[in-house]
């Protein structure tokens, strides 16, 4: 399993449309868990900043990954960066090779 962080903003082009935050986070759960059962949600945080939301993510490949940032953008989520997250000590032990 690969780590992803998907950092993500609200969409503003339609706020009156946006669901209450814990609405969308039960159907973020609920459509991981029906659709992809082998992606694990790590944690997730309210972020002060650029971003509105960082999503940590145990997943089976970036591929997955992106089903999930359209599964974000589809609960209203106008845009999302995606990044790879790699153990400090498995990228030590790139650099000792």
């Amino acid at each position: 399993m690969t780590t992803f962080i998907i950092l993500s903003k609200l969409s503003l082009h339609r706020p009156g449309e946006i669901k209450s935050l814990s609405e969308i986070d039960k159907e973020l759960n609920q459509r991981i868990e029906e659709e992809y059962p082998k992606v694990r949600r790590v944690a997730s945080y309210v972020l002060l900043g650029e971003f509105d939301f960082l999503h940590i993510f145990e997943s089976p490949d970036a591929t997955v990954t992106a089903r999930i940032s359209l599964l974000l953008h589809s609960l209203g989520m106008g845009s999302t960066q995606t990044l790879t997250a790699i153990p400090f000590n498995e990228f030590h032990n790139v650099m000792e090779e």
